[in-house]
This record gives structure tokens, C-alpha cells and sequence, in this order.
């Protein structure tokens, strides 16, 4: 699991549209959350194929300690 900016995701969605349609059947599937810290808005990436794929181009995520 790896979290990322939602400023950051954005725009790679928009560019690919492979990637967006992956990233919407995810999101069906509860793979994908969204959350707010403190000012800032990020997403958390529970699917290995999607985390791969931002990784690729270019998108480093943070790992995520899963809450009790």
C-alpha cells in the first residue's frame, strides 16, 4: 500500500487514459481511498498493477502502515 498526492495523480490520469480507466475499475473494487492529512489531499493505492504503473512513470509513493 502506498500513498500518494492527489495533486500529483491528477495529472497522469488526465495524460493516460489506460490508466484512468484502471484507476476508476480500482476504485469500484475499493483499492483506492481517498484522505485528507492535515492540509493536504492524498490517495492510498492498495492494487500492486496501479502502484507499479504510476512508479513507471515516474511517481514515487510513501508506504503506508496500515490503522488499527
Amino acid at each position: 500500500m502506498k500513498r500518494y498526492p492527489a495533486h500529483k495523480v491528477t495529472p497522469l490520469l488526465v495524460a493516460h487514459p489506460d490508466l484512468m480507466e484502471a484507476w476508476k475499475e480500482a476504485a469500484q473494487e475499493g483499492r483506492i481511498r481517498a484522505k485528507t492529512l492535515g492540509r493536504e489531499n492524498v490517495v492510498i493505492v492498495e492494487d500492486p498493477a496501479l502502484i507499479a504503473r504510476l512508479e513507471a512513470l515516474g511517481l514515487k509513493g510513501e508506504p503506508v502502515v496500515e490503522e488499527a
